[in-house]
């Protein structure tokens, strides 16, 4: 069941000459409990996108409806109402200074008007559930940046929340910071329930924890799909730049050399291999040197860990001999390795 639909959803700031289009016509459904990525360079649209499911940006037209909800119809108390199902956590923390971790996390329950004490037990519970008990009295001053983030993400859930949306929540951290503020965003979403939306511009934020992924570029969807899917076989140019970086890249020199030594013999054509979770523990290209007697050069390897299981690129060259290359393909094909031509 669909936790959130978005139905042709357009934004425009200003009008006539100078009218910006920051979101052109998207459409999507993310899934009651699933962890979904939107990812997307800067200035793609990402960050507008994230703010109209909550109505912090008014759509200029199309439809947002949460939990049932239709949220573009709503005004008022009534907004109010369904926004306490809408967590929210940024990627400046955006915590009160003059206020502890307890009080920052008590905060909207304040304006929700709960009892004192109740609020109080609240935020110790959240607290503790984010891993900082013992820090309820601490200032934003005296807390790490990965402590921040985590009496964010615990002030997000005070109200209980059905959806959580995270816009860029671990840019301002260090790897391994990031690393265990992705894996409570885990734990949150399998023991809560709770739907994360993930708002970033880093493909190893989506690969680490979402099950699906939207590619939004020019202020529209180019593409969506299930992660492992996208990260293996990129349909359109905008997935390729953020799965497939090397494109512009590592790749860059060796295609300037290809060019000088377009006329060697020895030198064929790039093909790029794309290694599913079964595969990619295999010794394949040992294993295809050996089979075909034919050597081949590997340009550019890389492997990463979606859902537990390792996916993978390499990108090879081949003999400049036509019949040797056309062997070496045919065995991957019986193989079951799937690649394609790397065009420069």
């Amino acid at each position: 069941m669909a936790m959130i639909e978005l139905s042709h959803l357009s934004k425009t700031y200003g009008s006539g000459e100078n009218a910006v289009h920051a979101l052109d016509d998207v459409s999507l459904e993310i899934e009651q409990g699933e962890i979904f990525g939107i990812i997307g360079l800067s200035g793609a649209g990402k960050s507008t996108l994230v703010r109209c499911i909550n109505l912090l940006e008014t759509p200029t037209s199309g439809t947002v409806t949460v939990d049932g909800k239709t949220m573009t119809s709503l005004n008022g108390k009534a907004l109010r109402e369904a926004r306490r199902n809408i967590g929210m956590i940024f990627q400046g923390f955006d915590l009160l200074m003059q206020r502890t971790a307890l009080e920052n996390v008590r905060f909207p329950l304040e304006l929700a008007h709960v009892p004192k004490a109740e609020a109080n037990e609240r935020a110790k519970e959240l607290l503790k559930t984010v891993g900082l008990e013992g820090r309820e009295g601490a200032y934003p001053a005296q807390l790490s940046g990965g402590m921040k983030q985590r009496v964010a993400i615990a002030r997000a859930l005070a109200s209980n929340p059905k959806v959580l949306l995270c816009d860029e929540a671990t840019s301002a951290l260090d790897p391994t910071t990031t690393e265990s503020i992705l894996e409570l965003l885990k734990e949150l979403n399998r023991t809560l329930g709770v739907t994360v939306v993930v708002i970033t511009h880093e493909m190893r934020v989506v690969e680490r924890i979402c099950s699906r992924v939207a590619i939004i570029a020019d202020s529209h969807i180019a593409e969506q799909g299930e992660v492992q899917e996208v990260f293996l076989h990129p349909q359109t140019e905008a997935a390729k730049k953020l799965v497939l970086p090397s494109r512009a890249g590592k790749l860059e020199g060796f295609a300037e050399a290809e060019a000088r030594d377009a006329a060697d013999p020895c030198r064929g054509e790039l093909i790029r291999l794309a290694f599913d979770g079964m595969t990619t523990d295999r010794p394949v290209i040992a294993d295809m040197i050996l089979s075909c007697g034919a050597p081949v050069s590997i340009v550019y390897a890389d492997t990463r860990s979606i859902e537990g299981k390792l996916y993978g690129h390499t990108v090879l060259q081949l003999p400049g001999d036509e019949a040797t290359a056309d062997k070496l393909k045919r065995w991957l094909r019986d193989q079951g390795i799937s690649y394609t031509k790397e065009v420069q």
